[in-house]
Formats: structure tokens, C-alpha cells, sequence
């Protein structure tokens, strides 16, 4: 007992608890920052103040409605195209699930099935096969869809996410706090 009487308890006990707090602090509040970042791949006006104007996930939104697209021109019933056409529908469901997660990274794989998916179709169609629909249609989803892809990568939200990582993250003692926190970083978009 004499030993919680002993003042060099106390301060031990005071310098653990301040420790202690202060390291719940920067995770809460790094944390905090970190998913703002993050949450600028959905929101484009946190881009915009980076100098972007369009987020990913309008252009992911984009993509799914084209996949949806593509899947009635292809068409259920058509014998050539029934491996790729179910592709291309696990793959937007896929990219669904994963929007609807906010997992940048699940975002990232599900996006590149989707695009793989489309090749497949393309594949399908460059051997001949006859589509169900207007095969002028085809064209401009296909276009819509290669625009799509190009916009996620000119979004500027990866420059924004490394930008962020630099000037808040990687500096001192920010850095060194965040790592004793245990704070991850934002994710950049695959």
C-alpha cells in the first residue's frame, strides 16, 4: 500500500495517462482527417478545392449504368456471349457491393473485374457474334465506357490523397504520432 503513497507513483501514473490520452487524441483526430481525405473520392467539392471538378465515384456511378447498359444490348438469351455476359454482371454487382462498402481498394479490384468484363464482351464481339440490340448503341456504351475509365484516372483524387499524405502526414511529429496511434493512411484509388 505505502507504494501508491510514493510521489514518484503519481507522476509515473500521470506521464502513463497523459501518454495514454494524448495518443487517443491523435488517432481520433488523425483518423478524423484521414477519412475527410478519403471521403473526397465520393464528394467532388473537397476535390474541388484541389483544383479538381469530378470525384471517382461519379465516374464509378458512370460506369455502373454502363455496365447496365451493355448487359441489355448483350442480352441474356445470347448463346455467344453467355460466359462474358455473366461476367460483366458479377462484375457490376460486384462494383455495387463495393461502392455501397467505401472500400477504395475493393473499389479498385471490383473496377478492374468490370473493365476485364467489358474486354470480354468486346473479345466476343470482335470474333462476329451477332448482338441483341442496336449494334450503334454498342459503339456509343463502349466509347462512354473507355471515357469513364479515362476521367477516374484524370480525377485528380490520388494527387489529392498524396498531396494530403505529404503536407499533413509525413511530417514531423505528425508522423511519428501518427504511427504510434496506429492511423492509416488514406487510401489512393488503384
Amino acid at each position: 500500500m505505502s507504494f501508491f503513497k510514493k510521489r514518484s507513483t503519481a507522476i509515473g501514473v500521470f506521464v502513463v495517462v497523459v501518454v495514454l490520452f494524448s495518443l487517443i487524441g491523435c488517432h481520433l483526430s488523425l483518423g478524423r482527417a484521414c477519412r475527410k481525405a478519403e471521403d473526397a473520392f465520393f464528394d467532388r467539392s473537397l476535390l474541388r478545392e484541389a483544383g479538381a471538378y469530378s470525384c471517382p465515384g461519379d465516374h464509378l456511378e458512370n460506369c455502373v449504368s454502363l455496365a447496365n447498359r451493355l448487359l441489355s444490348v448483350v442480352g441474356s438469351g445470347n448463346a455467344p456471349y453467355a460466359e462474358a455476359y455473366e461476367q460483366l454482371r458479377t462484375a457490376r454487382l460486384a462494383l455495387i457491393d463495393a461502392l455501397d462498402s467505401r472500400d477504395i481498394p475493393a473499389i479498385g479490384q471490383a473496377n478492374q473485374a468490370l473493365a476485364e468484363a467489358v474486354e470480354a464482351v468486346k473479345a466476343v464481339k470482335a470474333s462476329g457474334a451477332a448482338l441483341s440490340d442496336s449494334h450503334d448503341d454498342y459503339d456509343v456504351i463502349l466509347a462512354d465506357f473507355d471515357g469513364a475509365q479515362a476521367a477516374l484516372d484524370d480525377s485528380g483524387y490520388n494527387d489529392y490523397i498524396l498531396a494530403f499524405r505529404e503536407k499533413t502526414l509525413d511530417r514531423f511529429p505528425t508522423g511519428l504520432l501518427r504511427r504510434l496511434a496506429f492511423v492509416d493512411p488514406p487510401e489512393t484509388f488503384p
